[in-house]
């Protein structure tokens, strides 16, 4: 073998263990993250669903939690959900599909969701993103190897705690009063939520139909990652399909929308594939 040959298969050899170790070691950290967070929701038993819990809820909270729960349904101590999506960077950027995997916690604040972003058959990225023990952490990495951005910091904080939030749809008994989240009436079809996590604070505006169905939830504290660095801006969480799943009636698909000041910018279309959910 010619000895440039050998220098550049020796290289690519190389360069593949380095990835596929690199990989690895990614995929370890995740489930260490996800261990750590099922660690740390409470194993306390709380009371089944019933009138009493519901009792003090603004009226459109108490409409949607009998829409969701039945009477006397337990308390989900966390949930697995298993999704499909698409994504795009901008309204005139192409979509590129996505699976993810997501943990999230009905009891104390917190989720772990991991992502394969695949553009075509020869270009794909990982994402991981999460929020555990009060703090917010997300990174994207080139074929789950070479990180391409990292994201962590306030601006992080307040938008995976408002992703808690907001996903809580797909775990109804965590939007029931606890010490970290409250609801305050608005009007006949919405109410104030907001989840206070040590320093940090989101509120969101939910929106119940004459269904009883969450269709939207609005918040003013999520950041968006521009160019120039983080941007606040008001988002929209669009819920749509709802599906009975174990009892609990969730919407099976959501839409990610950017209220801006250019207009309203869809960029995240959720559709959920699997649900389990494990009891306290």
């Amino acid at each position: 073998m010619p000895k440039l040959l050998y220098i550049l298969v020796a290289s690519l050899g190389t360069f593949v263990v380095l990835m596929t170790a690199s990989a690895l070691l990614s995929r370890l950290f995740a489930a260490r993250s996800i261990k750590r967070l099922i660690r740390t929701i409470g194993k306390d038993t709380l009371p089944n669903v019933s009138a009493e819990r519901l009792r003090g809820l603004p009226e459109p909270i108490q409409r949607y939690l009998r829409y969701a729960l039945k009477d006397e349904h337990p308390n989900i101590r966390y949930a697995v959900l298993s999704q499909r999506a698409r994504f795009r960077h901008g309204p005139n950027r192409p979509w590129f599909t996505v699976t993810a995997t997501e943990v999230l916690s009905g009891m104390e604040p917190g989720f772990v969701w991991e992502a394969r972003l695949r553009h075509n058959a020869f270009w794909w990225r990982t994402a991981t993103l999460s929020y555990v023990n009060g703090v917010g952490h997300g990174h994207v990495k080139l074929y789950g190897a070479l990180t391409l951005s990292e994201y962590e910091g306030k601006e992080t904080d307040a938008s995976m705690l408002f992703r808690v939030l907001s996903e809580l749809v797909w775990l109804p008994t965590g939007l029931l009063p606890t010490k970290t989240l409250r609801w305050d009436a608005i009007d006949a079809t919405s109410a104030r939520a907001t989840i206070v996590d040590g320093a940090t604070r989101v509120s969101a505006t939910v929106h119940v139909n004459e269904h009883g169905q969450i269709d939207r939830i609005v918040t003013n504290d999520k950041y968006r990652d521009h160019k120039s660095g983080f941007e606040q801006a008001t988002f929209t969480l669009v819920c749509k399909a709802y599906e009975n799943v174990e009892g609990v009636m969730i919407p099976t698909e959501v839409d990610f929308v950017w209220n801006l000041d250019s207009g309203d910018f869809e960029y995240g279309q959720f559709r959920i594939t699997r649900v389990r959910y494990v009891y306290a």
